[in-house]
């Protein structure tokens, strides 16, 4: 069972892929889409966003996504091609850096017996097991798809 510390790394890690595959990128890069059904790097970021403020309310029992936020980069949501609602690059990067803090703190106050404590009765899921969802594989997931959409902001340069 992951700690406190392991996720705390993790979202490091995320954080460090995410400044790798953004560093020199504009916002316009940031919608560049694939010719083939994906997401743009923007929602990729924003998907991260939302769904990193749902779990920190897993830890903190309160925070959770901007419902109009999360319609733009919910699961399921239509695919971002309108610039014009998309959180520009600079801002959700700003953002992503300030969720990483808030899920960093309320992982330290946390006891460590709250990983323990059912989340989901009907699913039968914890904490840890819903952290370890969101906060390693689906954050790496989205991560991941950066290096290709990465490259395609490169290749129009």
């Amino acid at each position: 069972m992951p700690t406190q510390t392991q996720f705390i790394n993790h979202v490091r890690f995320i954080d460090r892929v995410i400044k790798n595959k953004t560093n020199g990128l504009t916002h316009a890069d940031s919608m560049k889409q694939l010719p083939f059904p994906a997401n743009c790097m923007n929602w990729n970021l924003g998907h991260i966003l939302v769904y990193r403020m749902q779990y920190l309310g897993v830890i903190d029992g309160s925070s959770q996504p901007d419902p109009a936020e999360f319609a733009i980069y919910g699961g399921g949501s239509q695919p971002l091609t309108d610039s014009d609602k998309a959180i520009p690059l600079d801002v959700l990067l700003q953002r992503l850096d300030a969720s990483s803090e808030m899920v960093t703190t309320a992982l330290q106050a946390m006891p460590a017996e709250k990983l323990n404590e059912i989340f989901d009765a009907e699913k039968g899921t914890t904490v840890d097991d819903r952290l370890q969802f969101y906060c390693i594989v689906h954050e790496s997931l989205h991560a991941g798809q950066l290096e290709i959409l990465y490259e395609l902001a490169l290749a129009g340069k």
